[in-house]
């Protein structure tokens, strides 16, 4: 045998094993109108096997299915629980130069394995029809529909898998199984101790024997009223609504996936071993709003008493991402391009948790986005300290730059001239949010706009601006969050401008600092550490007042893990000494403790507030309450009575546990071995990799709407 034959004996026969474990697969379209009088139609099929395998094989099962002009395809996402799989995307784009009805097919051998299907053969049927709707004036479109390549229930635990069906055109659609004698299907099989709701495309597990059971759906949609379908070189054709259903559909779309039936569960109540959804996973059928050229993502968190989360596995579009937060969220990332402008995409998602050997699925939730034009223009600058942004003012007609300001801080305004609104911040201040996975630091804000800073609503043209620095933990490069904090400037009406610094000192003579060179400083776990807020240049007739302090793994008080030290006033670690009141400064000092994990660094964050002095209504005034909450008095805000500043943090760092050869027994015991100082920087963040800008109109993000069966 030549060595070219060889080859070819051997791709066929990957291409053969690939195609023997099919786990299902969809298709949907979106056609419109060229203006030369022919049609592009933009397909989408979806596919699943044990490995990334996909490509355009489809052939022209009737009419002129036209010819193809660009193909481009990828991985979706992969699960290696419950028996490996990969599901892909292709997106085909197709000229057909009528809009007479075609079908496309494709079809192999064989679908997974198992003792319910037996392998049997796969076959994937689409009717498209082109004809010209009355009611809409352009070609059908078809439901958006896509699910999980495989979905594992108990077998004691009965659940209904409400399958995503949607119609962008507000058709009824219907579900049913797919037929023989039409070539809808391999199999063709109606699985016992399962039923399907046609009108609502819901399919409802009871009880059936352990498993993997192949389902081959036909999606189908349906005018609501009285429509007739125009064609260029036949008779139009009139579509009489019928609640029955008895007439032709407009389209006819496959769904396919396999359902496997494991072994009992201890419990059948969702969030024991069964993941159960938290907030903000969105609810299954929400409607959501994305933006061309701008990230969408989509929050996805679940918990189990028993189980551990060990991953959320999603269908989506092509060039979706997913990342890990390390508070336990998923994120689901996914941009629009120009092209994708009107059109309607389904992603559905299901957490997966694990207890012991076995592996446990929640429901499985899907969601419609919706893409709308373009948002704002804006570019996002980042630095290792600092987050800039500039937005270009004719992309945001009717906001006046006077009316928006970052994260609802009255503090961080944002300045505008005749073309643009920008504005410059610390990525620890004016509320600035950070995340975290694995790979990478996300720092969050968000601009929004206002009507007057003591009011609490506005019924401006209202958005948000989501602005964000994405941060590479590991690399090469040397630029790093480790240089001394210099001092930090503060405006505030009634005190003008004024710079404070905070340092670290030798010891508890406060005489000598540590040597801004030598950061990150070091410190053994227990030994004291001596710190002084101060003004640079004394503001005549004021004192501080130290409101709290945190200590963070990075340079961000809003860190979601973080350790109390002083709060409203009063120290709160046990080891904590405040050493000044009432002056221009304030001393303190605390012994070193460590967090437990992979943290090896940290910064202390504190907030401070400026009051006149001698003043026994100020905050300073009142001091630590011994635990009773301060009201401040209800004159400190008015403009002609400046008594005290707002709170601003200033932050200094990072420390790092110095090295021992008994690190363990150098831990005081008394100290709280879950809040611990964090020990060399081996989880440096060092590279900025971008920034980004996402657009949301706020009221989206609180008038989601839950979509019926047949309806967007």
């Amino acid at each position: 045998m030549s060595v070219s034959a060889l080859l070819s004996a051997l791709l066929l026969l990957a291409s053969t094993a690939s195609a023997s474990h099919f786990y299902g697969g969809t298709m949907t379209f979106d056609p419109r109108k060229n203006p030369d009088g022919s049609y592009r139609v933009d397909i989408r099929f979806k596919e699943a096997f044990h490995s990334c395998t996909t490509g355009d094989s489809w052939g022209c099962g009737s009419g002129n299915c036209g010819v193809r002009t660009t193909y481009e395809s990828g991985r979706v996402d992969n699960s290696l629980n419950g028996g490996s799989w990969c599901q892909t995307e292709g997106v085909m784009k197709r000229t057909v130069p009528k809009n007479s009805p075609f079908q496309l097919y494709k079809s192999g051998c064989c679908w997974i394995y198992n003792t319910v299907t037996s392998g049997g053969n796969w076959r994937l049927l689409t009717h498209i029809d082109l004809g010209e709707r009355s009611d809409t004036s352009k070609p059908n479109r078809s439901p958006v529909v896509t699910a999980l390549p495989i979905v594992r229930v108990p077998q004691n635990c009965a659940r209904n898998y409400n399958l995503l069906s949607c119609d962008p055109d507000h058709d009824k659609v219907r579900c049913r199984y797919g037929l023989f004698s039409a070539d809808e299907c391999g199999m063709c099989n109606q699985h016992a101790g399962f039923t399907l709701d046609q009108s609502t495309c819901t399919l409802s597990y009871s009880n059936a024997s352990s498993g993997v059971y192949a389902f081959e759906l036909v999606m189908e949609d349906y005018p609501t009223q009285n429509i007739t379908l125009n064609y260029t070189a036949m008779a139009a054709v009139r579509y009489p609504f019928n609640n029955a259903s008895s007439n032709p559909p407009l389209s006819k779309i496959p769904l396919q996936f396999a359902l496997e039936v494991e072994a009992p569960a201890p419990s059948c109540s969702e969030g024991e071993y069964l993941p159960r959804f938290l907030h903000p996973t969105p609810h299954h059928g929400e409607h959501l709003q994305a933006r061309v050229n701008q990230e969408l993502d989509i929050r996805v968190k679940a918990t189990a008493t028993f189980s551990r989360i060990t991953d959320v596995v999603f269908s989506g579009p092509l060039n979706s991402t997913k990342e890990t937060l390390t508070n336990g969220e998923y994120v689901i990332n996914w941009t629009p391009i120009s092209e994708n402008y009107g059109q309607h995409f389904p992603f559905c998602f299901i957490a997966e948790g694990q207890y012991g050997s076995r592996n446990y699925q929640s429901e499985m939730r899907c969601v419609i986005i919706v893409v709308g034009a373009e948002g704002p223009r804006a570019q996002v600058t980042c630095t290792k300290d600092t987050m800039s942004v500039s937005i270009e003012r004719a992309t945001i007609s009717g906001i006046h730059g006077d009316h928006l300001r970052l994260n609802n801080n009255a503090s961080c305004a944002v300045s505008s001239n005749s073309t643009h609104v920008f504005t410059t911040f610390s990525l620890n201040g004016c509320g600035t949010q950070i995340e975290e996975t694995d790979q990478h630091l996300f720092f969050k804000n968000t601009i929004i706009t206002f009507d007057n800073p003591n009011h609490i609503i506005t019924r401006k043209n209202e958005i948000e601006i989501e602005v964000m620095c994405k941060y590479q933990k590991k690399s090469s490069i040397t630029t790093r969050f480790d240089a001394h904090r210099p001092a930090i400037n503060f405006t505030e009406r009634g005190f003008g401008s004024f710079s404070y610094e905070f340092e670290f000192y030798q010891s508890g003579t406060f005489r000598n600092i540590r040597d801004p060179n030598s950061y990150p400083l070091e410190y053994s776990v227990g030994q004291p550490i001596y710190m002084e807020i101060a003004p640079v240049n004394v503001v005549q007739n004021t004192e501080v007042f130290l409101e709290s302090c945190v200590a963070t793994p990075y340079d961000n008080p809003n860190y979601p893990i973080s350790y109390p030290i002083i709060t409203n006033g009063c120290g709160v670690d046990e080891t904590v000494n405040i050493y000044t009141s009432h002056e221009a400064n304030v001393k303190f000092s605390m012994e070193a403790f460590k967090f437990i994990g992979q943290y090896e660094q940290v910064f202390i964050s504190c907030s401070i507030i400026l009051c006149q002095t001698n003043n026994s209504n100020t905050r300073c005034a009142q001091g630590c309450p011994n635990g009773m909450a301060v009201t401040p008095p209800s004159h400190v805000h008015k403009r002609e009575a400046a008594i005290q500043t707002g709170s601003h943090f200033i932050s200094q760092g990072p420390l790092r546990l110095r090295r021992s050869a008994s690190l363990t027994e150098a831990i005081n015991p008394s100290l709280n071995l879950n809040l611990v100082f964090v020990a060399g920087c081996v989880v440096a963040v060092v590279a900025m990799v971008c920034g980004m800008m996402v657009y949301k109109s706020r009221g989206s993000k609180v008038n989601y709407k839950l979509l019926k069966s047949d309806e967007i």
